[in-house]
């Protein structure tokens, strides 16, 4: 954890907000909102996605055909909650699939599979790409999609209430392209860009492409999607 007291002086009324995650999530226990606060900062997170679960029943049937397959590989955390759904037998994955490489973007998708019983590889690496320079190349994928998203419906209504109640915020973090993409559009609305206030923070190189897509600067980006990687970035400007 950074608690240097220097920092934790410099930084203590920096407001930052977090366009992150699905609506359904418990944001008290967000690990970002959590570690950001107790280094000195004012953090509010919004929801800007939800998630709709599709082709459980061929996830099923890939998951009880592990014979079919060399390994695993798992891009979110919502991906491995789609196997949560799809499969019944938790015994399966203990008793077969752990046996398998199972491969992870990201410490967040490391820890849900792990909840699951699955021993995960290559989690260090922040990214897809990244991913891939750690897999052995040359071997046949198949890509299953286990779920869609869409735009939280109140995003509008809550950029308002955010800004009503403490302005513009320092720092505009962005957790996905996705989440660029469908905020965007109300952030332009209410002044949320192009305002020189506010610093644009990218969570990996593809959200920091979506959002200079957009034609915005992007202040910095944090190298692996986690808590500390973020911390680390906006504390050492």
């Amino acid at each position: 954890m950074v608690n240097d007291d220097k920092i934790m002086s410099d930084c203590r009324k920096k407001s930052v907000l977090l366009l992150k995650g699905d609506k359904k999530e418990n944001m008290d226990d967000d690990l970002f909102v959590s570690m950001l606060s107790q280094n000195g900062f004012e953090v509010t997170c919004i929801p800007v996605l939800g998630f709709q679960f599709v082709n459980l029943d061929l996830l099923h049937k890939a998951i009880y055909h592990p014979d079919e397959y060399s390994s695993l590989l798992l891009t979110s955390p919502r991906a491995v909650e789609a196997i949560s759904k799809a499969v019944a037998d938790k015994e399966l994955l203990h008793s077969v699939w752990s046996r398998k490489p199972t491969y992870a973007v990201g410490s967040a998708t490391q820890l849900s599979a792990e909840n699951i019983g699955l021993k995960v590889k290559g989690s260090e690496s922040g990214n897809s790409e990244q991913l891939a320079d750690f897999i052995i190349k040359g071997i046949n994928v198949v890509c299953m999609t286990v779920y869609e998203t869409s735009a939280n419906g109140n995003l509008q209504k809550c950029l308002e209430e955010f800004i009503k109640d403490k302005g513009f915020p320092e720092y505009l973090v962005f957790f996905s392209p996705s989440g660029v993409n469908f905020a965007f559009p109300h952030l332009q609305k209410l002044g949320f860009l192009g305002n020189h206030d506010v610093k644009h923070v990218a969570i990996g190189p593809t959200t920091e492409k979506a959002i200079l897509t957009q034609g915005e600067k992007v202040f910095g980006v944090a190298a692996q999607p986690t808590a500390q990687h973020l911390c680390q970035l906006l504390t050492d400007v």
